[in-house]
């Protein structure tokens, strides 16, 4: 089993990276509340936090605290941006049922 210490660290990493992430897209896509960007820079953390270890397994890259910054702050990025891309969807559709939002998906 891995030592406490560095497992802390290595989530600490996770998180500052997904942090970092989720400010650098927040430059390009503009939240329209503070609490829409709390909200997704939370979001942005916590993906961090729970994806970058499996990130690094599967591209085989080591795990030091170095790839664990860098590997949240992509998770981090994309989370907010996928996060984003979900919820205007979904408002953009909000008064629509399944089978209208499938045919206007298909007629794009």
């Amino acid at each position: 089993m891995a030592d406490p210490a560095s497992y802390l660290t290595a989530k600490v990493a996770s998180m500052v990276g997904g942090l970092f992430g989720g400010f650098a897209i927040l430059t390009f896509i503009k939240p329209k509340t503070i609490g829409e960007a709390f909200m997704r820079g939370g979001m942005s953390v916590g993906s961090a936090m729970v994806f970058t270890q499996p990130l690094l397994v599967m591209a085989d890259i080591s795990n030091n605290w170095e790839s664990q910054l860098m590997g949240g702050f992509v998770v981090g990025f994309l989370a907010y941006t996928v996060l984003g891309m979900v919820a205007n969807f979904l408002q953009k559709n909000q008064n629509k049922d399944i089978v209208q939002v499938v045919k206007d998906v298909k007629k794009d």
